[in-house]
């Protein structure tokens, strides 16, 4: 899976937001904001990472065991497939 390339993420001012571009930019309004867990989870979906590639990322960076990891991790693709984000295949 991977993230739309609707979507631009840039740092600014210490603040990880995603910046909808083209049709995106039609039907999100504003800007979203990342956590930094959120951004390390988006960056390695544009590179179309595996759930398990994600949950071992957050386990990896963070002192949270691999089940916190599965969950944190699906209520953050969740909210992807909410805004129309996330591109299974």
């Amino acid at each position: 899976m991977r993230v739309s390339d609707q979507f631009i993420l840039r740092t600014i001012a210490d603040e990880n937001l995603l910046i909808p571009v083209g049709e995106a930019a039609i039907h999100v309004k504003g800007l979203i904001a990342l956590s930094e867990s959120g951004a390390l989870l988006y960056n390695k979906l544009k590179d179309g990472a595996t759930r398990e590639e994600l949950v071992a990322a957050l386990t990896e960076e963070y002192e949270v065991t691999p089940e916190e990891a599965a969950e944190d991790t699906e209520a953050f693709l969740d909210q992807l497939r909410k805004l129309k984000m996330l591109v299974e295949e």
